[in-house]
């Protein structure tokens, strides 16, 4: 979802830096975010503060720091990015099945998506559906199951190296877009195309259209 489907990455990172500015005193950089996106909040936090040897907060203030991250995404106003609507109605037309996997929240589903894409989706897992989020691959293991298809017959779309690495672990081949970072971050995917429009193109080739 996030950097794939909506251009969101962006405000995620700020109301990160924001809430963990705020509730321990440190400064990220976008790129902080970005390299850990599709972790679970929590994961994320934790990994970051290990990652700049910074004390790990306990679990009550762990979880006040996504309320607070929460708080402050949950005023951007984000945007589909163009072509996606066009992508999904591509693949629907073909009978392409489609899932969603996103290490967010429900309730971050539900702010970003509009009914209409959230309905493009045949089966949505969130970070509430699953023991262990991205890189682990049981979000596109859980994905895959609810859809009723094979590994080997899917392709997943990632912009992160955490998904690149849930979808890879799963089985499945994966096509990473370059929406946040660049190909030095995204080399274990299968291919990397630029932007939605070569998304879109590589996607018909390997339908055979």
């Amino acid at each position: 979802m996030d950097g794939v489907i909506v251009d969101s990455m962006p405000y995620h990172a700020d109301a990160w830096m924001g809430a963990i500015r705020e509730c321990c005193g440190l400064e990220l950089s976008r790129e902080d975010i970005f390299r850990r996106e599709g972790m679970p909040g929590i994961t994320s936090i934790i990994d970051i503060l290990s990652e700049k040897n910074a004390p790990i907060p306990d679990e009550a203030e762990l979880v006040r720091i996504r309320e607070a991250k929460l708080r402050i995404f949950e005023h951007a106003v984000v945007r589909v990015f163009p072509g996606v609507a066009d992508i999904l109605a591509m693949l629907a037309k073909r009978n392409i099945a489609r899932g969603l996997v996103t290490g967010s929240m429900r309730r971050s589903v539900r702010h970003l998506l509009p009914p209409t894409l959230r309905t493009a989706f045949q089966a949505i897992v969130t970070g509430d559906d699953i023991r262990n989020g991205k890189p682990h691959p049981e979000p596109y293991l859980s994905c895959l199951a609810r859809l009723g298809v094979d590994a080997a017959q899917a392709i997943a779309v990632e912009n992160a190296p955490m998904g690149i690495r849930s979808a890879r672990g799963a089985g499945l081949a994966c096509v990473a877009i370059r929406t946040t970072l660049d190909e030095t971050h995204l080399s274990e995917a299968d291919a990397i195309v630029p932007d939605h429009d070569a998304l879109r193109t590589f996607l018909e080739i390997a339908l055979g259209a």
